[in-house]
């Protein structure tokens, strides 16, 4: 059990009342512990004087006024905070928050705290002494992450000291994104290539009625769209499902690599065949297997997927969809993914609670969705 000394703790402002104890519910449930909530500027401001948080959940503006001062404060003490407004951040008050993660009202309180997590591992020093200002299933997953996209290419192609290196460089500077957050968008011209060093993105299609359709999740190590440079417009758009981290190549260092590092661009390449060759599945998936075969499909993939990434030892973990994500994936409705996933669940055969996937029985599972995972091309990773 965490001492309070030990917890990290967060000034939360929030003009509503209810809004506010929900989302301060859902950050101690998380292992925070929450300053306010402050309903004016005067107020956090108070609870800013009498003690520096970790971190901070902050609006655009108050009732009484504008959150300048706030701001000033916490950059001043070196806090770092995530905005939860209704303002959108190309609203013009926003100018001065660019490099401040942003999520928009109405969210769910889990998709700030998942959010925050994020920032609190981003801005975590690195000594182990100051490890404890984080909470414990943060210093954990922290302790074990690689960098995914090394790891991924490296299952592809044998890279050199140096590809690492550079590859590492690349990784460097990732920017941190809500959950619902759209990378690129249909119709847009093509603006570099994202990479996904944490958290699941997706591909997906928009009918008029606005109805969607997810075609690929992006996973960390995941680059969407190696040759996107090439299109003049985004025939898909490229979403944010949780919080993730990212980086944007532009299209003069994805031609550098193909042309300058030939062992980087065969792993690349090989990347490319694995996302054409999960499409092909995911179409025998929404065409031929049953609603509960294509959830259990589905769920040894990303399995497997995260765990070739070096992101998970067993089989278990974490699944930020929701189940009209899974509704989307797999081409059925909400309701009948409630009933497919009650039937797992009642095989034995998976746990799935609070965003995060136990599978109890992986063979069962492969057996029911006759999964097989050549098409990822994993060789002995594939192994569960």
């Amino acid at each position: 059990m965490t001492s309070l000394d030990e917890q990290p703790s967060v000034l939360l402002t929030e003009e509503f009342p209810l809004v506010g104890m929900d989302l301060s519910d859902s950050l101690e449930q998380a292992g925070y512990r929450v300053l306010g909530p402050a309903t004016t500027a005067a107020e956090a401001l108070s609870l800013l004087e009498k003690e520096t948080p970790t971190l901070a959940v902050i609006g655009i503006a108050f009732r009484d006024t504008l959150c300048t001062a706030l701001v000033h404060a916490l950059r001043q003490r070196g806090v770092a905070f995530l905005v939860h407004s209704g303002y959108r951040q190309d609203d013009l008050l926003a100018d001065a928050f660019r490099d401040v993660p942003w999520i928009i009202k109405p969210a769910a309180p889990e998709d700030v705290v998942s959010v925050l997590d994020e920032l609190s591992l981003a801005a975590a020093p690195a000594s182990q002494e100051a490890a404890v200002d984080m909470p414990a299933r943060l210093v954990e997953q922290n302790a074990v992450r690689a960098n995914p996209l090394i790891r991924k290419l490296e299952s592809f192609a044998p890279l050199s000291d140096e590809d690492r290196t550079l590859l590492e460089q690349i990784c460097e500077s990732p920017r941190l994104v809500p959950p619902h957050t759209d990378l690129g968008r249909e119709g847009d011209k093509p603006d570099g290539v994202f990479l996904v060093l944490s958290g699941f993105a997706c591909r997906h299609k928009l009918r008029a009625n606005g109805s969607r359709q997810i075609n690929a999740y992006l996973l960390p190590g995941d680059l969407c769209d190696l040759d996107v440079a090439l299109l003049e417009e985004m025939d898909h758009t490229i979403t944010t499902l949780s919080a993730c981290k990212v980086v944007r190549l532009a299209p003069e260092l994805v031609a550098d690599l193909l042309t300058h590092h030939p062992r980087i661009a065969r792993a690349l390449r090989k990347s490319q065949l694995v996302d054409e060759a999960t499409l092909r599945e995911w179409l025998m998936n929404v065409g031929r297997r049953s609603a509960i075969e294509r959830l259990a499909h589905l769920f040894c993939e990303v399995l497997l997927r995260l765990r070739a990434a070096g992101l998970v030892p067993g089989t278990s973990c974490e699944l930020p969809l929701t189940q009209v994500d899974l509704a989307d994936t797999t081409g059925i409705t909400s309701v009948h993914v409630n009933r497919s996933l009650r039937e797992l669940r009642r095989r034995g055969l998976i746990e799935l609670e609070g965003g995060r996937l136990k599978i109890l029985d992986y063979a069962g599972l492969q057996a029911l969705a006759e999964f097989r995972a050549n098409y990822l091309h994993l060789g002995d990773r594939a192994a569960a």
